[in-house]
């Protein structure tokens, strides 16, 4: 897997922060595609046009970047990057139902990135892999996904 000259699309509502995050981003050969203040454009072209990875910030205007995270994560198109503020930590928790890959807290450098890009793609890789195994996996059993699967465990307990 290639990591550099990545498509990446990048939100933040700060403009600062979009600016530095966009020239780390550059410093490692990507090409950002999209640096955009809006979390409706980033959803928008995340569905018409998935990047390799999405980069998302903080600071929207009208929205939050936990809201953001978690359309991107239905979507489930590219891997995602959060860049929180410190004080963002502690909300951090709703992250963790989602396919945010990756989540880095500022300041972050071209060397954070470049780590937490690489984990994120290939964490993104993984949960594709054993969806899709698990797929073969009911076909092979004759499962009908609308139908709930049986909690062997729970026959178990007396």
């Amino acid at each position: 897997m290639k990591d550099s000259n990545l498509k990446i699309y990048l939100a933040s509502g700060d403009d600062g922060q979009r600016k530095v995050l966009q020239a780390n981003l550059e410093l490692l050969t990507h090409q950002v595609e999209l640096s955009t203040p809006s979390p409706a454009v980033m959803i928008r072209r995340c569905q018409e046009n998935p990047p390799d990875i999405a980069v998302v910030g903080t600071r929207f205007q009208e929205d939050d970047c936990f809201r953001l995270l978690n359309e991107l994560s239905e979507l489930n198109v590219c891997p995602a990057v959060a860049v929180l503020e410190h004080q963002d930590i502690d909300r951090s928790h709703r992250l963790m139902a989602d396919q945010v890959m990756g989540v880095l807290v500022q300041p972050v450098n071209d060397r954070d990135l470049r780590t937490a890009i690489y984990l994120a793609r290939r964490r993104f890789d993984q949960s594709k892999l054993m969806k899709q195994r698990i797929s073969e996996l009911k076909e092979t059993l004759g499962h009908n996904d609308d139908e709930p699967i049986d909690d062997e465990s729970e026959e178990a307990s007396p």
